[in-house]
């Protein structure tokens, strides 16, 4: 099995997990989900849009990010095997 059958999209799209985990581990070390929690809200909060905005402006309109190409003719939605 090819790992690129595995991983989809760019490896530049997975760069931004270990960044997101290393901030998750930081604000765990100083417990902001529980002392400070809208600070640790507006973190999580900011950061997931910012990081669907970093995968959407780096992927080319032809490029398939999921395993099951998305229908752009409004034809029937999912796979082959449930028609």
């Amino acid at each position: 099995m090819k790992l690129r059958s595995v991983f989809l999209g760019k490896p530049i799209h997975w760069l931004p997990w270990p960044i997101i985990a290393g901030l998750f581990i930081w604000m765990n070390s100083l417990h902001l989900h529980v002392t400070q929690f809208n600070t640790f809200a507006f973190v999580v909060l900011r950061t997931a849009p910012a990081v669907v905005a970093y995968v959407v402006f780096t992927t080319g309109r032809d490029e398939q990010v999921t395993r099951e190409p998305i229908p752009q003719d409004g034809g029937p939605a999912g796979t082959e095997s449930e028609h």
